[in-house]
C-alpha cells in the first residue's frame, strides 16, 4: 500500500551527456562504442531535453535532481586534454544550475588517471563551482582499481575537504566474458562492477583511512547487502578484509536505484536506513519508468517516516547547503 509521504522528492542518481562534451571525448580518444549509450536519451544540456526531463521531474514529484557525467568521463593518457574536457562538462553543469537554480545539483568530474590535473578540477568544482561532490568510476581507463595506490593523494584530498565521492559503475562488464559475451553489461554488470570497485576500495582500507570522505554508491550498492554477511565473515573468519566491512558499509551512502521493493527493504534492514536515497538513474528510466523510481519507494511495504526518509529526508543530511535554499 503506498504511503501519504511528502512528494518532494530528491532524485540522488540523475545523468546529463552534453553533446558538445561527448563530441570533446571521442575527439580526444574515447572510444565512440562508450559514448554511444549517452547519446540521443533527452540527456543533453540543450533546452529541448532539459524541458522535457523537467516534465517528468514534475510529474514524479521530484524537486531536484542530482546530476553527474559519470560513466563519461575523460580518462585519456593526455593530462591536459583530460583535464580540459572535465573543465568543459563542469563549466556546463555549472551553467545549468544557473539556469535553473531550483533544481539541481551536480556532482564534478575529475581527469583520472591524471592526479595533479584531478586535484586541479576538484578545486575548481567544489571552490569554485560550488558542487556538491565528485564523481568516479569503478573502474579507470577500463582497467584500473580506483582502489589504486596511485590515486591515494585524490583520496587524501578529499577527505581532507570531507568530501562526497559518487561511486558509479563504466558498463565494462566488469571485464567479464560471462557478462559481455552475452550483451549483460547493464543488465547485471553495472551493479556488479558497483559492489567489486566497493569490495576493492574496503580491500585497501580506503573508507577506514580516509573516514572524512561521505561514499555515495549508485544503484543500492550492487549486490553487496544480498552479501553482507558473507562478506562479514570472511573478514572474522578469514582476514579477508583489514577491517569490518559491514562497519564500513554502514558508514556509506546509496542511492535506490533498483526499483524493487523487497531489496529496497532488505537494503534498509542491513544497512544505515538513514543513508539510503532515491535515485532514479535518469535518463535510462523515463516517463512512467521514471515515475516508478520514485513510486515504488512509496509502495514498498514502509512506513510514512521511513518513505520520507529515503526520498527526501536522507538526501537532505547528506547535501546540506549544497541543496537550493528556497526548496527545503
Amino acid at each position: 500500500m503506498a504511503t501519504t509521504a511528502p512528494r518532494h522528492a530528491i532524485d540522488a542518481h540523475a545523468h546529463v551527456y552534453p553533446a558538445d562534451y561527448l563530441d570533446r571525448l571521442e575527439s580526444i580518444g574515447v572510444d565512440p562504442a562508450t559514448t554511444k549509450v549517452a547519446r540521443n536519451m533527452k540527456a543533453s544540456d540543450d533546452d529541448a531535453d532539459l524541458s522535457a526531463r523537467l516534465r517528468m521531474m514534475d510529474a514524479a514529484g521530484v524537486q531536484v535532481q542530482v546530476i553527474s557525467a559519470v560513466p563519461q568521463l575523460p580518462m585519456v593518457d593526455d593530462a591536459e586534454a583530460a583535464r580540459d574536457a572535465a573543465q568543459l562538462v563542469n563549466d556546463t553543469y555549472a551553467t545549468i544550475l544557473q539556469r535553473h537554480p531550483n533544481r539541481f545539483v551536480a556532482y564534478g568530474a575529475i581527469a583520472l588517471p591524471h592526479i595533479d590535473e584531478s586535484l586541479q578540477q576538484i578545486a575548481y568544482g567544489l571552490d569554485d563551482l560550488g558542487f556538491a561532490g565528485i564523481g568516479i568510476t569503478s573502474l579507470v581507463q577500463q582497467t584500473i582499481s580506483p582502489a589504486d595506490a596511485r590515486f591515494e593523494p585524490v583520496f587524501a584530498e578529499l577527505n581532507r575537504r570531507g568530501a562526497i565521492v559518487y561511486l558509479h559503475a563504466t558498463g565494462n562488464g566488469a571485464r567479464c566474458p560471462m557478462i559481455n559475451a552475452q550483451g549483460l553489461e547493464w543488465a547485471v554488470g553495472a551493479p556488479i562492477e558497483d559492489g567489486l570497485a566497493l569490495l576493492h576500495l574496503l580491500k585497501a582500507d580506503i573508507p577506514a583511512r580516509y573516514p572524512g570522505i561521505r561514499f555515495h554508491i549508485a544503484h543500492l550498492g550492487g549486490d553487496l547487502p544480498f552479501l553482507a554477511q558473507r562478506i562479514e565473515d570472511n573478514y572474522e573468519d578469514w582476514h579477508a578484509f583489514p577491517s569490518s566491512p559491514l562497519a564500513a558499509l554502514r558508514r556509506m551512502w546509496f542511492d535506490a536505484a533498483n526499483f524493487h521493493g523487497p531489496s529496497l527493504r532488505m537494503t534498509l534492514d542491513t544497512l544505515d536506513p538513514t543513508r539510503i536515497m532515491c535515485g532514479s538513474d535518469y535518463p535510462y528510466f523515463q516517463d512512467a519508468k521514471y515515475t516508478r523510481a520514485i513510486e515504488y519507494i512509496r509502495e514498498a511495504g514502509l512506513d510514512d517516516d521511513a518513505v520520507h526518509a529515503v526520498l527526501s529526508g536522507n538526501a537532505q543530511r547528506l547535501y546540506g547547503d549544497s541543496l537550493p535554499a528556497a526548496t527545503y
